[in-house]
C-alpha cells in the first residue's frame, strides 16, 4: 500500500476539509472545485475500483471530473480501458496531481556500498559540506522547517507548504521526523521524511542560498538515506522528478530532478493516461 492510501495520510485529507468515500478498499477524495465542479481523486489505489459499483456511487455524491492516478504495479493497458470506460460518463482530469516519474534509493546494502552509488560529485559533495562544518540533526520542530522551506520557495512558499503542519500533527512521531541542516547556529535547510511500512518518502525539503553554497542540500539527502535506514525502511521514495513523457509539463523540476538522480536510485514511471498525453 502506497502512503495515499494510509489511514494516516485519510487523516490529513480529511483535516483539508475533503470528504472522504471508500469502495473496494480504496480511499477517494471529494471536493467542490470553484468553477471545476465536484472532483475526485482516486490516488495509488491498490486495485482499480469496479466500475459498476464506482460510477453510480461517484454520481451520488455529483462528481463530475475524476482523476486517477495509479499504483507502479498497475497495468497499463488495464488503466488505459478504464479511464476510457470512466470518461464516458465523468470529464477525467487531465493534469496529474502527483509524479508520474520517480527515482528510488534501495536501502538493504550497507551505508558504505550506498555512498559508494552516489556520482562523484555527489561525494565531493558531502565531504566539502562537512568540511565546512555543516552539522544536520533530526528535530520536531515543523515551523523551523517551514520557515526554510518558505524562503528557499521565494514568493510560492506559501502554497508549497499548505497544510504540512496538519501533515506533520498526524504522522509524528511514529511515521514522520525531519532534518534541519545548520551552520554556525543558523538553520540552512531541511527536510520533512515519511515513512509508511517499508518506503521513507523524501516528503518536502528546502535550502537557503547559503546553504545551497554550502551543499547542505546534499548532505541532508545522505543523512535522510541513513536515518531511513535506522527506522527499517527498505526504499527511499524521491517522490517526483520530471518526466520526459510529459515533455511540456513541470518543466521547472528539472534542475531537482538532475539533482535526485546523483544518489545512485532506480527510476520508476507510473502509468499515465493517454488523456493526459
Amino acid at each position: 500500500m502506497e502512503i495515499q492510501q494510509s489511514p494516516l495520510y485519510k487523516k490529513y485529507i480529511e483535516a483539508l476539509h475533503w470528504d472522504v468515500i471508500s469502495l473496494d478498499g480504496v480511499n477517494m477524495w471529494i471536493k467542490k472545485i470553484p468553477f471545476l465542479g465536484t472532483l475526485a481523486k482516486i490516488q495509488r489505489p491498490t486495485t482499480l475500483p469496479y466500475l459498476p459499483q464506482l460510477i453510480p456511487l461517484l454520481k451520488k455524491h455529483h462528481v463530475t471530473r475524476v482523476a486517477v492516478e495509479p499504483t507502479l504495479d498497475t497495468n497499463p493497458e488495464q488503466y488505459q480501458q478504464y479511464i476510457k470506460s470512466l470518461s464516458k460518463f465523468f470529464y477525467i482530469h487531465k493534469e496529474p496531481f502527483l509524479p508520474t516519474k520517480t527515482i528510488c534509493v534501495d536501502l538493504t546494502p550497507s551505508e558504505k556500498i550506498i555512498f559508494q552509488k552516489f556520482t562523484e560529485a555527489k561525494r565531493r559533495a558531502v565531504r566539502k559540506a562537512t568540511k565546512h562544518g555543516v552539522i544536520v540533526k533530526e528535530s520536531t520542530d515543523i515551523k523551523d522547517l517551514l520557515l526554510v522551506k518558505n524562503k528557499s520557495a521565494g514568493f510560492l512558499g506559501g502554497i508549497t507548504t499548505y497544510g504540512i503542519d496538519k501533515l506533520w500533527d498526524i504522522f509524528y512521531p511514529k511515521n514522520a521526523t525531519i532534518l534541519l541542516a545548520s551552520y554556525r547556529g543558523q538553520i540552512i535547510g531541511g527536510i520533512l521524511l515519511l515513512f509508511w511500512e517499508d518506503v521513507a518518502y523524501y516528503w518536502i525539503a528546502g535550502a537557503t542560498k547559503k546553504g545551497k553554497k554550502l551543499f547542505a542540500p546534499t548532505l541532508l539527502v545522505w543523512e535522510a538515506l541513513k536515518v531511513s535506514k535506522k527506522h527499517k525502511m527498505k526504499w527511499f521514495d524521491f517522490i517526483g522528478v520530471w518526466d520526459e513523457r510529459l515533455p511540456r509539463k513541470n518543466t521547472e523540476w528539472k534542475g531537482f530532478s538532475k539533482f535526485k538522480e546523483g544518489f545512485g536510485g532506480q527510476t520508476l514511471l507510473y502509468p499515465i493516461s493517454l488523456t493526459i498525453i
